[in-house]
C-alpha cells in the first residue's frame, strides 16, 4: 500500500513530505537534547535528619528546627541536638528568629545548602543554586578580578612573578634570521619600517 501511495504522489509533495519528516526528527533531537541538559529532580527523604548527624549524612536531606540566628542569606537552624548553619543563596526576609523551618539540602563543608525552605504554613520556597559539586558540576572560576584572591602560600613565600606578557599583550614575533644567522634588531617604536633596497634595481 505503501508503495501505491508514493507512485501517486508528484516530486514536490515527495521532497515536502520528506523535509516535513526530517523537521519532526530533529524536533524529537532537540527535545531529547534539552531534556538531557536540564538538572534532575532530586527527592528529599521525608523523615527528618537530626542536626548532630548531619556531618554523617551523604546526599539530600531534611532538617527541621527553629530558626536561632539570622544572618543575611545565612541562618542558624537548631533542633534538640545542635545548631547547623545553612546557605540559603540569597536573602531569606521571610524567615523570623524563632519560626519553625524545615529545610531541604545537602550538607557540605560545615554547612547545609539549602535548596528549599518550607515555613510553619507549607509555603515552599526554592533557595540557592543545585549542589556545586559533583562529577558534572561546572569548574570553579579562576582566581583573579572576578574571583577570590588566591590563598596565601605556606610559610609567607612570595608568589611567583607573573608570566612575560602577563598585561595582555601580545608579545612580538620572532625576527627572522638575516643571511649571516644574525638577527637584526627591532625598529624603534613609533616609527616606520622602510623595505631594505634590494641591489641591482
Amino acid at each position: 500500500m505503501t508503495s501505491k501511495l508514493m507512485n501517486r504522489l508528484s516530486t514536490g509533495q515527495k521532497v515536502g513530505l520528506g523535509a516535513a519528516a526530517l523537521l519532526a526528527l530533529g524536533f524529537a533531537g532537540g527535545a531529547g537534547a534539552v531534556s538531557l541538559t536540564r538538572p534532575m529532580v532530586t527527592m528529599a527523604p521525608v523523615v527528618p535528619t537530626a542536626v548532630s548527624r548531619l556531618s554523617a549524612t551523604q546526599g539530600v536531606v531534611t532538617v527541621k528546627g527553629r530558626v536561632a540566628e539570622l544572618y543575611g542569606d545565612r541562618f542558624v537552624v537548631q533542633d534538640g541536638t545542635g545548631k547547623a548553619l545553612v546557605a540559603a543563596g540569597r536573602d531569606i526576609a521571610a524567615l523570623a528568629v524563632g519560626a519553625p523551618v524545615l529545610v531541604q539540602g545537602r550538607f557540605d563543608d560545615g554547612q547545609l545548602r539549602a535548596q528549599y525552605l518550607v515555613d510553619a504554613s507549607g509555603r515552599v520556597e526554592e533557595v540557592g543554586p543545585p549542589h556545586p559539586r559533583g562529577p558534572h558540576a561546572p569548574p570553579p572560576p579562576p582566581p583573579g578580578k572576578d574571583g577570590p584572591p588566591p590563598p596565601p602560600l605556606p610559610g609567607g613565600m612570595a608568589p611567583p612573578p607573573p608570566p612575560p606578557g602577563a598585561s595582555g599583550a601580545m608579545p612580538p614575533p620572532p625576527p627572522a634570521a638575516g643571511d649571516q644567522g644574525q638577527v637584526p634588531p627591532p625598529p624603534p617604536a613609533g616609527t616606520a619600517v622602510t623595505p631594505p633596497a634590494v641591489p641591482g634595481n
